[in-house]
């Protein structure tokens, strides 16, 4: 394996404690190629080079070991990543966890297009898929349901928990637990759905900024 940011991946990854096989190696470098291929016409995350590979691969694995061990609560867990935008954080999720599947929830076509092609690329297609819709319009449950900068919790819990199983998670990507506080609070005001909360700290290799899981689960 010698990808182009081979060194760098190598230290994130060892920083958080993730051995991925060759063939994984080869799926996150295809991907990331796919990223660079595209980015500059499709605008999909505002970063390049190393600072692309820092604030997006390795903050989207860096929740991994967390997630993995929630999806041991369920047989063949079914993960769904909602606006998944460029595919994060699930595509490099689905690269760290072979034995789950996963639905990338995305209603911009472009954004589409490229995850189609970012899954083929990546020799992904057999166990992650693309669902072109708006999350109104998602009619499946899972277990696990991902998103990273999306709408805050107030707008969207009470249409993500129909489409949870009972039991299932919510894994929100967030940075400062102060302003995830406060969202909950608007949460308890404004949704009929009730929510059990927990905040897992996430440290994402060469960034400097607060990063952490909001784990909910539904009660």
């Amino acid at each position: 394996m010698a990808g182009k940011y081979q060194a760098l991946l190598d230290e994130g990854l060892s920083s958080l404690s993730l051995a991925l096989d060759q063939g994984q190696r080869a799926q996150l470098d295809a991907y990331i190629a796919e990223l660079e291929l595209f980015n500059p016409v499709y605008k999909l995350v505002a970063a390049e080079g190393e600072e692309l590979v820092v604030r997006h691969i390795l903050d989207s694995l860096s929740g991994s070991l967390t997630i993995a061990s929630l999806a041991l609560e369920f047989p063949s867990c079914r993960i769904a990543d909602f606006g998944s935008g460029a595919g994060l954080p699930g595509i490099p999720l689905a690269i760290a966890l072979p034995s789950c599947s996963f639905t990338l929830v995305e209603r911009m076509g472009r954004r589409v297009d490229f995850l189609r092609n970012a899954l083929l690329r990546a020799s992904l297609s057999d166990r992650v898929q693309v669902v072109d819709r708006d999350l109104k319009e998602v009619k499946d449950r899972f277990d696990l349901i991902t998103f990273r900068a999306f709408h805050p919790l107030a707008d969207i819990l009470d249409l993500v928990a129909d489409l949870l199983v009972d039991g299932g998670y919510v894994c929100a990507y967030k940075a400062v637990q102060a302003q995830v506080e406060e969202e909950l609070v608007q949460v308890q005001r404004t949704c009929k759905s009730r929510w059990k909360a927990s905040f897992v700290p996430l440290h994402v290799p060469r960034l400097d900024a607060s990063r952490m899981l909001c784990l909910l689960q539904k009660i």
